[in-house]
């Protein structure tokens, strides 16, 4: 009976044994973040990207997680981290964003590590030449006494905006950002703005495109900066310096609360940000993420690299993961470290496997004849620009501008009344153009009407006589029929950027882009309208001995007027259409509302112009339907009316 107990006590001490023994395994086969996948923000700048793969990398290959790249901009991505639909964002300035203060305040958000080295730089910079000069490219200094903000009002001249030439230009961050906000704020302490526009470039490609067709050039130009960013290891800047930093005056400058008083740049501090749920759940992860740290240079060159070669953010996070073994192996543990590098298999460089398909591109080509043609043909286009910019669009608004609003109701209700013989849709068409009025868009409105005017007659100018010699050519229908499906299938998005750096940003960039867009419906609307002109009534006409001159004016465009009207209307709307794109390239009106909604989550901004796009268009659309109809049938409807 003793010997039983006792076999049976040795029996039960083996199995305690055992399973102490499988605690670390069990431990080890803890599946992370409980087998969800971690959802990490894809943000909208080259550093983000970089430090969001390397982290994704390392998540997957020495921790065994399931990841998922979620793309966004950072008030979207920052609100939803605080709720936990994100667990991580790699990049977060200290003492930039308020959401993420106001969540990390709440406990909803953590932010940990230090990624950069001795803090991120940022401030108001000129391209070094500027202050220095530069002997290699045969530019002297024009502005050897520029140091600080003080002597900014002095050179406004050597900065001088297109736009009002009595100004220099400000180039600042795109609207919605955290950085606009602070250099706004800026320049009315120091009581710059009666010297400087204050120009948002729309975009962070935009802003960047547009300082490096500057110093491309060796023109003068002033703007905010940061790093980490690839063109701070790229070019040499001189910085504007500001005054000494105050942590309180910075306080205000950045919430826009309380006395504004002046203040030099906050170094920031990088981190990443964590939800709270998710830092409680993986504490393992959160340790690794807090030795997770870059130098400032490697860094630079990082995004360097990944804007110069065109490469995705993966693919650099790749190269670094093998060539700096002995930097990201300090931030994990051992076991986690060999487990990435058995995942990885780094020993080798990993060639991309391309099967059946030669490695070409022409990426490199393109972008070296856009430089070369910035270069040689940089000042020359820029004439251009000023002249169209100068001579035809900023009159054409100003005069929309200069119009009161009574007026300009007024005459689209006559347009309306006459075109359409309807009461109630013009009755509505005023009443919604002056609540776009009550609601503070007027400005923005005109703005956003004398572009698409001017777009529209450009377009009718170039595209008729186009349509016209087409419909008589077969050969000229040939070759333009491709270049006219490029121009509508191929993404506005492709040709903004060049055309930014070769006309710089704002209205004229804006415009190029949207007749590029919006002109082909015109052409092809001409040409079939042309094509279906009734052939006995052309040859009726030619028995009366009529010229070609005559057939053309008094009989062909007359009798394909509808059609070429539902061209024009159809240009009208694709103009409109780019109202937000060319927003992006620093076009001003209501587009601009809308991008900025969407950056910072402010739904009712973007709403509220949206709203007013849609009441414009719907008039406009009207309109000219109205006028497109021939005349008899617009009597016939007035007459059946009257009845």
């Amino acid at each position: 009976m003793a010997k039983g107990r006792m076999r049976g006590l040795r029996v039960f001490l083996c199995m305690c044994l055992l399973g102490l023994a499988s605690l670390p395994a069990m431990a080890q086969q803890t599946p992370c973040n409980a087998g969800h996948p971690v959802k990490l923000a894809d943000q909208t700048w080259e550093s983000a990207t970089f430090t969001m793969h390397v982290v994704k990398a390392l998540l997957e290959t020495a921790y065994g997680c399931k990841t998922e790249v979620v793309p966004g901009t950072p008030a979207a991505t920052e609100s939803a981290l605080a709720q936990n639909d994100l667990q991580i964002i790699a990049e977060i300035w200290s003492g930039r964003s308020p959401i993420i203060e106001k969540a990390a305040k709440a406990g909803d958000v953590r932010v940990v590590g230090d990624t950069l080295q001795g803090g991120a730089q940022q401030g108001w910079y000129v391209p070094d030449y500027v202050v220095h000069g530069d002997s290699t490219r045969g530019i002297e200094a024009v502005a050897p006494e520029l140091k600080s903000w003080r002597d900014l009002p002095r050179y406004k001249q050597l900065f001088r905006d297109p736009e009002d030439p009595s100004k220099g230009r400000f180039l600042n961050c795109p609207s919605g950002w955290v950085c606009e906000q602070t250099n706004s704020r800026l320049l009315e302490i120091h009581e710059l703005n009666d010297d400087y526009t204050n120009f948002r470039a729309g975009t962070g490609a935009a802003l960047d495109s547009a300082i490096s067709a500057a110093y491309d050039r060796g023109v003068p130009i002033l703007f905010y900066y940061w790093q980490p960013a690839g063109l701070m290891a790229k070019y040499k800047f001189a910085k504007v310096e500001q005054d000494a930093f105050n942590q309180e005056c910075w306080d205000t400058i950045v919430s826009g609360q309380g006395t504004l008083c002046s203040s030099d740049f906050l170094t920031a501090k990088l981190g990443i940000g964590v939800s709270t749920p998710f830092a409680q759940a993986n504490p393992e992860i959160v340790a690794f993420l807090e030795r997770l740290s870059f130098q400032a240079p490697l860094l630079n060159k990082m995004v360097l690299d990944m804007t110069e070669s065109r490469a995705e953010g993966r693919d650099i996070a790749t190269r670094f993961l093998r060539d700096n073994p002995d930097i990201w192996h300090a931030w994990l543990p051992a076991d986690a470290a060999a487990r990435a590098d058995a995942a990885l298999d780094l020993t080798q460089p990993t060639a991309a496997g391309r099967g059946i398909f030669p490695d070409w591109s022409v990426a490199e080509f393109v972008n070296q004849r856009l430089v070369a043609i910035v270069k040689h043909y940089g000042e020359s286009l820029r004439k251009v620009s000023e002249v169209i910019l100068t001579k035809v669009l900023l009159p054409v608004e100003r005069l929309m501008q200069a119009i009161p609003a009574w007026l300009f109701l007024a005459f689209v209700a006559v347009l309306s009344w006459h075109g359409t013989r309807k009461t109630l849709p013009t009755i509505l068409y005023v009443i919604c153009l002056y609540a776009i009025g009550a609601v503070g868009l007027w400005d923005k409105l005109m703005q956003t009407f004398s572009l698409v005017l001017v777009s529209t007659v450009f377009s009718i100018i170039v595209g008729i006589p186009i349509g016209i010699l087409a419909a008589g050519s077969k050969v000229l229908r040939r070759v333009l029929t491709p270049v006219l499906d490029v121009m509508q299938t191929l993404p506005s998005f492709v040709y903004l950027i060049p055309v930014l750096m070769l006309f710089g940003l704002g209205k004229v960039p804006a415009l190029f882009a949207t007749i590029i867009y919006a002109i082909p419906p015109l052409i092809r609307l001409t040409i079939l309208g042309l094509h279906q002109v009734d052939r006995n009534v052309m040859e009726a006409a030619q028995s009366f001995g009529v010229t070609r001159w005559q057939m053309l004016l008094r009989v062909t465009l007359p009798l394909a007027r509808p059609s070429i009207m539902a061209g024009i209307n159809q240009t009208t709307m694709m103009a409109l259409a780019m109202v937000v794109v060319a927003s992006m390239i620093g076009a001003r009106g209501l587009g601009e509302d809308v991008l900025a909604g969407i950056q910072t989550l402010d739904v009712g901004r973007g709403l509220q112009a949206g709203v007013a796009i849609v009441i414009l268009a719907i008039i406009i659309d009207r309109i000219t339907q109205a006028y497109g109809r021939p005349r008899r049938r617009r009597q016939a409807m007035r007459q059946q009316e009257g009845k």
